[in-house]
Parts: structure tokens; sequence; C-alpha cells
């Protein structure tokens, strides 16, 4: 029986695919549910942080706040609140906020526009601000961009772009990249 009830667990997670069927596992058989992909994404957000040198002039103050911005995701704002509470990065408070169109970005140091298009007037705002762009999908314009690998959340570096704007991104975070753009 057991091994009946195994068998049809694995069908239902081949017919559901993915993180998906992942789920409907852990729930079937008691195991603690897998996190989301915009729960990893927004974990690989915070993480992010550390192994990015700003230009001292993007911190005001050594007590300054790092600024996560998030256009057109509420999902992603909610997730990254959560981590984010209460925590900081090398003496910075973390926060997030939610970003519009006709917000200004000069407080931000993260901005996170997952699949979203950047309307033509923000990308001029973002030329030659110490910013790390963060999109969805191989190719996508970011400093660093998320890919899905065999169902799961992975990255892609693009050191020149990080470094057009500024930016640093540390060789630890490259070596764990799953790809560096040319």
């Amino acid at each position: 029986m057991a091994a009946l009830r195994h068998l049809l667990l694995c069908l239902l997670c081949l017919a559901c695919g993915g993180q998906a069927g992942a789920q409907v596992a852990a729930h079937a058989t008691g195991a603690p549910p897998l996190p989301s992909d915009t729960s990893v994404k927004a974990a690989y957000l915070f993480r992010f942080i550390p192994y990015v040198d700003w230009p001292p002039a993007a911190l005001s103050a050594p007590e300054a706040p790092l600024v996560i911005g998030v256009f057109k995701s509420d999902e992603m704002l909610v997730e990254l609140a959560g981590i984010i509470v209460g925590r900081s990065v090398n003496g910075h408070p973390v926060l997030a906020r939610k970003v519009s169109d006709s917000d200004a970005l000069d407080d931000l140091h993260v901005l996170f526009v997952g699949r979203a298009r950047l309307p033509a007037a923000m990308k001029e705002r973002l030329h030659e601000r110490p910013l790390l762009l963060v999109t969805e999908g191989r190719d996508a314009g970011g400093a660093l961009s998320f890919l899905m690998v065999d169902g799961r959340v992975r990255f892609e570096a693009a050191p020149k772009v990080a470094e057009r704007a500024g930016l640093k991104l540390s060789s630890r975070l490259l070596a764990i990249a799953e790809r560096i753009a040319p």
C-alpha cells in the first residue's frame, strides 16, 4: 500500500510539475512545504547586499539605511518585508519600499523590477546611479537576474552592468552565479 501511495504521489508531482508538484507532495507526506519562488527570490535580494560594494557617496552616513525598491510586485514586497524586519547589513538597517513609475530613485540601493517593463523615463533616471538592478530572465538587463534552472531559482550576474552603475560584485557572488553575462 505504501508503494502504491508513493507511486501516486510521484505521478501527481509529474502532472503538477515543478514547484507546484513539490508543494503537493510535501503536503501529502506531511513534510514542511517548500518556499515559493517569490520567497526564495526575496531571500536572495537580501543576501545579495553584503556581496556588492557601493561607492562611499551612496551611503550618506554610517547608519544610513540600505533601501530595496520593488517595482510592480506586491507579492515580492510582502515577502521581502517579512525577511528584512529588524535586520541590518554592515550596520545599515535594510528597508523595502514600493516603487512606482514616477518615484524618485535617489534613496534606493537595490531595485527589483522582476518581469515588469521599466518606462523609458524611469530607465533614464537609472543611468549612472549606484543602484543594483535585479531583474528576471536571461539577459534582462539587470546586474543580477533571476533564472529558473531545473525548477530552482538561480541567478545570472552581469559585472559590466554593475560597473557602469559604479558598483562592484564580489568574486564570492560571481562564483555562485549560474551564469556570468558577457
